[in-house]
């Protein structure tokens, strides 16, 4: 059993990490409902104006996007929904004992025992393994040592700020650069008399949007390009040419660069103090009564200050001589205390972006090491890649809590890479489903899926005997049916994760000939088939962030004479994915795979027809075109073309940016074989073998 310390946001995705890992979990919350900070109650640092400082793309879980109607930074309500709704899509909340404090967590030869008090009175559990996720906003901090003086008036801290009728009328001091304090100085114009901010030290002050788009997105597609030195030079080149400062009085230049501190948004600050609704002031040398003094020599009248001061990391429920001080805990990943596994922590960190994301990875990382499915390094290995880290953290940061600085972009990036799985393990416990499951391609594709431990369901036209994965009948051509098969199938599996459209007919079809049944049958199955059973998938593709793979064909791109209807078809369905791919490319991979002709039945009815085409596209095994498939869903990020072979590279190439000279191959190749004789007998081609002949004859 794993006990999860926490029902906030890193207790919520610790939680759910274990559990789709498959392990036992005990979930323990103080409060009586998840949702952590983002709960409005004495208990949480939460206030009624409190939105988010990071845009939705870059806050959200990756298999879980927020509602597109939301706006770019959503409110408290609105996370605190978000969190709770996340929770309940992932079965998180029955795993969690709530109004339950966890008094004390001692050592035991097992693992731990947790002293608990519950609704009904104290008792206690044992467990293997303690994840620590109950976050650092609990315990107030105010300035040490304090400034010399008495203050008359009164004062709080920013944890107990609700809304700004409280302090109605009132002299307010904020002190503070954080966001809370811009967020609660804000908040205070037009309600309390007079607003002063007190800045110890200057603060990069961002916009909530630069060049149309929010802020934090330019800076999360610089990460994937540039180091941090670099894009700090770029962010502050745009700041500079992009966020026009309003004229007037304003808060004290930074010294340290612009990503070198926890960033602070706010689009209202800058103006309100350039017009002086808010007083700019430095910071506090002394409290004298009622009056207040600066470091630039002013003083001002003041009847509250509100400590916009931050927070301590404190775990109460641990002994001192097992965590002296959480923010200076030397940890793997900033998840894993050296050499003790028996004990790890989630969310003891202070990221340059959002948490979410951050909380995500670390939730994965325990799950993998829990289940054994990842290794740490040895003890010694580990101390030494923490330390380097902890070293460039006080490079970037300075002594402001290195030990908890986490550079977003940068991390997620390293534990990805750290968590991806060997090619022996990459399809462990995929949801897949595989459309013409029966034929050929769809039978090589599922054995090597379950082989590589995922789980497979397919559809067909009929469920044949003796498969060895289930099968669902399902006509791909019927909307009714397609819907049916797919609820049956993502029932099934739990959900699914990646969508083959392997199902397809082929059949000769001349261009120069009217469409008849045949063409409309290749066009109903290879393209409107495949467009029906994505539509009915991608739900669960978005929520999962999972793939669709098309099975082409090579003559999508290389055309062949006599079989236009399946060329149309295939290229059709590539350009379907191309449009698919702009439509839901942010959460859902969008891969098609271009395979030459393999010997399968689907060729049956051409060469009965005597149109084989056997000499002029070169059969490929299908064990090839498996591994090509394998090899894009397993990829790091999914692929947009795939080509089975080199030559297949090639031709792709040659079709595409010199198509004049694929015709002229093409035809060559077709003519020697009229030439021949070899199509002499197939009523379809006598078209083509009439003018064949009448251009070559004298």
């Amino acid at each position: 059993m794993t006990a999860v310390i926490g029902g906030g946001a890193a207790g919520i995705a610790a939680a759910k990490a274990l559990i789709e890992a498959g392990l036992p979990v005990l979930g323990i919350e103080r409060a009586t409902s998840l949702g952590g900070l983002w709960r409005l109650d004495p208990g949480t640092a939460s206030y009624e104006g409190l939105r988010l400082n990071t845009s939705k793309p870059r806050t959200e879980f990756s298999d879980f996007p927020m509602p597109a109607e939301w706006p770019d930074y959503p409110t408290r309500a609105q996370m605190l929904e978000y969190l709770r709704s996340y929770a309940e899509h992932f079965g998180v909340g029955g795993s969690f004992r709530f109004a339950t404090t966890l008094e004390s967590a001692r050592r035991t030869g097992d693992g731990w025992e947790l002293a608990l008090t519950g609704p009904d009175g104290p008792y206690t559990e044992t467990v293997e393994h303690l994840v620590v996720a109950n976050g650092h906003n609990h315990q107030p901090r105010h300035p040490e040592p304090p400034y010399p003086g008495t203050f008359g008036g009164t004062e709080s801290h920013a944890h107990d700020y609700v809304t700004p009728a409280e302090l109605a009328g009132k002299r307010v001091l904020v002190v503070g650069t954080g966001n809370s304090a811009m967020d609660i100085a804000a908040e205070l114009v037009g309600h309390a008399s007079t607003v002063l901010l007190s800045a110890r030290r200057g603060v990069w002050v961002l916009p909530k949007r630069l060049l149309g788009r929010p802020s934090d997105q330019l800076n999360g597609a610089l990460a994937a390009l540039l180091p941090w030195r670099v894009r700090q030079v770029v962010s502050q080149a745009v700041l500079r040419i992009a966020d026009r400062k309003p004229a007037g009085p304003r808060l004290a230049s930074p010294r340290r660069g612009v990503l070198q501190d926890h960033p602070t948004l706010s689009d209202s600050v800058p103006g309100l103090i350039a017009r002086g609704e808010i007083l700019a002031r430095q910071g506090i040398t002394r409290l004298d009564g009622s009056r207040v003094h600066f470091a630039d020599g002013q003083a001002d009248e003041v009847d509250h200050i509100v400590w916009c001061t931050g927070y301590r990391a404190v775990t109460p429920f641990l002994d001192t001589d097992t965590v002296p001080d959480p923010a200076s805990l030397l940890l793997y990943r900033h998840v894993f205390p050296i050499g003790d596994d028996s004990i790890s922590y989630v969310g003891l960190m202070q990221s340059t972006g959002s948490a979410l994301p951050v909380v995500e990875a670390q939730g994965r990382l325990v799950a993998a090491v829990r289940t054994g499915t990842h290794r740490l390094p040895g003890p010694e290995s580990a101390r030494r890649i923490a330390s380097a880290e902890l070293d460039a953290a006080r490079e970037r940061w300075g002594q402001r809590r290195p030990h908890m600085r986490i550079d977003v972009d940068q991390y997620l990036r390293v534990v990805n890479r750290e968590l991806r799985p060997s090619p022996a393990r990459a399809l462990a416990g995929r949801r897949i489903l595989v459309t013409g499951a029966a034929g050929t391609f769809g039978r090589a594709m599922s054995a090597r899926f379950t082989a590589q431990g995922a789980r497979v369901v397919g559809l067909d036209i009929a469920r044949p005997d003796g498969s060895d994965i289930p099968i669902i009948a399902c006509d791909i051509t019927s909307q009714e049916s397609v819907d049916a098969a797919v609820a049956e199938a993502a029932a099934l599996l739990g959900g699914i994760d990646l969508l083959i459209n392997n199902a397809g007919r082929g059949g000769p079809a001349p261009a120069e000939l009217a469409p008849g049944d045949e063409v409309e049958a290749q066009l109903r199955l290879n393209l409107l088939g495949a467009w029906r059973v994505t539509a009915a998938v991608l739900p669960h593709l978005v929520r999962a962030r999972g793939q669709v793979v098309f099975i082409a064909s090579r003559m999508a791109v290389l055309p062949l004479p006599l079989a236009a209807a399946y060329g149309v078809s295939k290229r059709a369905l590539a350009a379907y994915a191309d449009a698919l791919r702009l439509e839901v490319g942010t959460h859902v991979g969008v891969t098609t795979v271009y395979p030459s002709m393999v010997r399968s039945p689907i060729h049956d009815s051409t060469k009965q027809a005597g149109l084989s085409l056997d000499a002029v596209s070169r059969p490929e095994p299908v064990e090839g075109v498996v591994d090509a498939i394998v090899r894009a869903v397993t990829a790091r990020r999914a692929p947009r073309d795939v080509a089975t072979t080199r030559r297949g590279r090639v031709e792709m190439m040659v079709g595409r940016h010199a198509p004049a000279l694929a015709d002229r191959l093409v035809r060559r190749t077709v003519a020697a074989r009229m030439a021949a004789g070899d199509f002499a007998g197939a009523p379809l081609a006598a078209g083509m073998v009439r003018r064949h002949r009448s251009r070559s004859e004298p």
